[in-house]
């Protein structure tokens, strides 16, 4: 029979122990990958997974001869400016579905479907989650669907859905947004959300907060309906705050002056 030396042997539990915490390593970074995807699946439905769509609102210039200026070059080239453009984008909305992409494909199993607003126009029974406020079609779908117990713009203003007291009125130093989530009537298995700004910098800056800090609302909410009230700095996406989650029409009266 052969004898290992004790150095062989210490040698060869190394190799086990090592193999055994890289198996428990793997096997820990699965459940927390599950954990999180569950999670996840609560915030944004279970259409995440598969079927899901980030829908940007299109806008058609005024006059195919408008001009569209190139901002100057730091480098030395020769860009021309544009003209005849069918579709114009806001920089905003770049942003915005550039942070809520990366967040959904890298926390379910497929990417999320990017189209716009023209094309989803007729698409109800779909889950989704539209950038930008009543410039998006989706969004006006989410605000007037009966299952929208929370909020909505009007004159300025941030305001309850069932009574119009404002919450929150418009300041020029920083920008303001909802961020929504219903089970739109008569389809309540799908997920209907929103990042919808007064201007750009709260739509972007709402999208930039969901995408980081979903699992604040996670805590909170769990799979139901809610709605946030953010607060972005002009020019910062990375400045914005929540100031409210609500989870219910009664939460909302609560913050209303009148309550107060």
């Amino acid at each position: 029979m052969i004898q290992l030396s004790e150095g062989i042997w210490a040698v060869m539990w190394n190799v086990i122990g090592g193999a055994i915490v890289a198996g428990l390593t793997l096997a820990m970074q699965g459940i927390c990958k599950k954990v999180r995807r569950r999670s996840f699946r609560m915030i944004f439905g279970k259409d995440v997974e598969n079927d899901f769509y980030l829908v940007y609102p299109l806008f058609e210039p005024p006059s195919s001869e408008i001009v569209f200026k190139k901002p100057p070059s730091k480098v030395s080239r020769k860009t021309y400016s544009a003209t005849n453009l069918s579709e114009v984008h806001s920089t905003a909305v770049t942003r915005a579905v550039n942070y809520l992409a990366y967040e959904i494909g890298s926390s379910s199993v497929t990417p999320p479907r990017i189209i716009s607003d023209v094309d989803a126009d007729k698409s109800m029974d779909i889950s989704f989650l539209a950038i930008g406020g009543r410039t998006n079609h989706k969004t006006v779908d989410i605000f007037d669907n009966e299952e929208n117990k929370f909020l909505d713009f009007k004159d300025g203003s941030i305001v309850s859905k069932e009574s119009e007291d404002p919450i929150i009125n418009v300041e020029s130093e920083v920008d303001y947004a909802i961020i929504m989530k219903i089970n739109p009537f008569a389809k309540s298995e799908r997920t209907w959300l929103c990042c919808a700004g007064f201007g750009e910098w709260g739509t972007s800056g709402a999208a930039w907060w969901l995408s980081h800090n979903w699992k604040t609302i996670y805590k909170g909410a769990k799979n139901r309906p809610f709605a946030c009230i953010t607060c972005t700095k002009v020019g910062s996406d990375d400045s914005t705050k929540m100031l409210h989650l609500f989870l219910s029409s009664e939460d909302v009266q609560h913050a209303t002056p009148k309550s107060k």
